[in-house]
Order: C-alpha cells, then structure tokens, then sequence
C-alpha cells in the first residue's frame, strides 16, 4: 500500500514540475476553459465592442499601467538598505523576470531570473537580492490579502468567492510567517556552511528591523495594486463597462492570482480570459463586453514585460553586452542621501 502511494505521489511531482508535462496540462486546461467560454459568446456583440474601441482611453490605461510598474520597481528599490540598485536596473531586471514568468511553462523563474541578473550581471550582493525579492512577495501577498478582504466586506457579489479570499489570507500570513522562520534557520550552528541562506538570514533580520522602509515599501505595494485597479478601470470607463474602482482592483488581483495558480497557456492565454469574462459576466456585463474587455486588459498587463524581455536578450545577443556590470556609486546621489535622514 505505501508502495503504491509513493509511486502516485512520485508521478504526481513529476508531472507538476516538469515544463512539458505541464504545458500539456495547460493546454488540456486553456483549450477547455476556451470552448467553455465562448460557447456561449454572441460573437456579433464581441465585433460590436471592437468596432468603436476607445483608443485613447486604451492608452491611457496603459500610462497608468507604466506608472504601476515604476512604482513597484521604486518599492523594491527603497528595500535595499546597502547599496543603492538604480531604479532604471531595477524597473530593466522586473520586467525581464515577470515577462520569461509569463511565457514558461513552469511559473516560479520570475525570482530566479531577477536573482541572477542582479548578482551575475549588476554585481549585488545575493544575501540582499535574496531578501528584498521575498520581502516584495510577502508585500504582495498582504496588500492583495487586505484588498480582497476589503472587498468581501463591502460588496455582497464576491460571497461566492469567499474560500478563494481566505485561501489567499492564509497564504499571507504562511508567507509572514516565513521570514522569520528563515531567519532563525539561517543563524541555527549546524546550517551556518550554506553561506547563502546564512547571510540572506542576517539581511532578513536587518531589513525587518528598518520599519520605516518596510512601512513605505509596504504602502507603495498598496499603490502598485490600486494603480492596476485604475488602470482596468479607465479601461473599462472607456468601453463603456459599469464597474467600479474598487471592483476593478479586485478583478485585477483576483485574476493575476488565479493564473498564477492554475496551469496554463504560455502568458495565461485563455486561462485569464476566462476568470475576466466570468467575474465581469457575474455582475451583469455582457458577453461581448466582457470577453473584448478580457483580451484588451490582458494585452496590457501582459505584454510589455514580455516585450521588454524579448528586446533585453536580443540586445544583448547583438551588442554582446551580457557581461557584468559593476555598481559605480552616483556621487551627487551619496551626498544627496548623507545629507538626509535615513528611511530606518
């Protein structure tokens, strides 16, 4: 009997963590999830909501979009308590992680890729790459927590969605309660030979202590989700969907953390289209609406970072400028900060 559950549970690791097991359960999934979904479309209404698309207001979705971007590179730059990370390195190696993520067909290279383009290419210190990515994903999983409860509390539609919302409370508080479980790992005698967790542990509990930083980093995470939040929502203004501030915020998270979790499509192709049109259909939107309103949003969130990703490799590939780069300390900049207080 144990035999036999080893060797399911064996097959089942197999088949979730190799890319072309899963891109097979993608497709299985995306290509289900599609029929399901536009069986039912009025495909006249669809070619409807294209036919006078708002460009400007597509545009303007998209600004707000870049602003949203911007500010999560800014939030992960106030993390570093060391050296500074120009906000440019760091805005170029965000969208190269999150633009890869969103093509593999496994969904966990985003960090990886982000890691080592800042310790191999920009020279920081992997105990501070290290920290400062699982800080931003313990930010995120808190702020979207907190929204999504926010959201439970004040509108009646999202009752339905109530296991999802405390599914991904719990997740935060487990994500809280990490750190410091890796801090104390990381000082235990016997561990003190792997060097890496051994030194993210010691930049854990120095960044831990800057609550300041920790503070506004937090608060700036607050300002990445609503900004996404806008983003959908003068989107949705302009084609003329009902839907407001605050629901688009909650459609905006509830559907990134959905594809993140589901096997799918490389850059969730079909899978977000489908948690788009069937929240937005749920409070009434229309089928044609919804699904022009899913694949516009999703081609802002989308593609600019695989874009980005693609125009980095390329460059380098061409120009070969793939080697590392050191950190030159900006003069102007040293003093600037010596003369003012410190965030911790």
């Amino acid at each position: 009997m144990n035999g036999d559950l080893n060797t399911a549970a064996g097959f089942l690791r197999k088949f979730f963590l190799q890319p072309k097991l899963r891109m097979f359960l993608g497709l299985a999934i995306g290509a289900g999830i599609g029929f399901a979904m536009v069986r039912d479309v009025e495909w006249s209404s669809l070619s409807d909501a294209f036919t006078d698309f708002p460009v400007r207001w597509g545009l303007i979705s998209l600004a707000v979009f870049a602003a949203a971007t911007a500010m999560r590179a800014y939030r992960w730059q106030v993390l570093f308590i060391g050296d500074k990370v120009p906000l440019h390195r760091l805005l170029l190696v965000q969208n190269v992680g999150i633009g890869l993520n969103s093509v593999s067909p496994v969904r966990i290279i985003s960090e990886a890729t982000q890691f080592l383009m800042l310790t191999l290419r920009y020279r920081v210190r992997g105990e501070d790459a290290a920290a400062t990515l699982g800080i931003q994903r313990v930010l995120d999983f808190v702020a979207a927590a907190i929204l999504l409860g926010m959201g439970l509390m004040v509108l009646p539609i999202l009752k339905g969605f109530t296991p999802y919302i405390i599914g991904a409370v719990l997740i935060a508080v487990i994500s809280v309660l990490a750190v410091p479980v890796v801090i104390w790992f990381g000082s235990r005698p016997g561990l003190t030979h792997l060097q890496l967790l051994a030194s993210t542990s010691s930049s854990l509990r120095e960044l831990t202590r800057a609550q300041v930083r920790l503070t506004w980093s937090f608060l700036l995470t607050m300002g990445y989700w609503l900004l996404l939040g806008l983003s959908a929502r003068v989107l949705a203004h302009g084609m003329g969907i009902d839907v407001s501030f605050l629901v688009a915020t909650l459609l905006v998270i509830g559907t990134l953390t959905f594809v993140a979790l589901v096997p799918s499509l490389p850059a969730s192709v079909g899978t977000f289209e489908f948690a788009v049109f069937y929240l937005l259909t749920t409070i009434g939107v229309g089928d044609g609406d919804a699904l022009g309103f899913a694949l516009v949003i999703h081609a802002i969130l989308f593609m600019p970072p695989i874009l980005i990703s693609i125009m980095v490799f390329a460059t380098w590939a061409v120009t070969g400028r793939g080697n590392p780069t050191r950190l030159e300390p900006d003069t102007a900049a040293t003093d600037s900060m010596q003369a003012q207080p410190p965030l911790d």
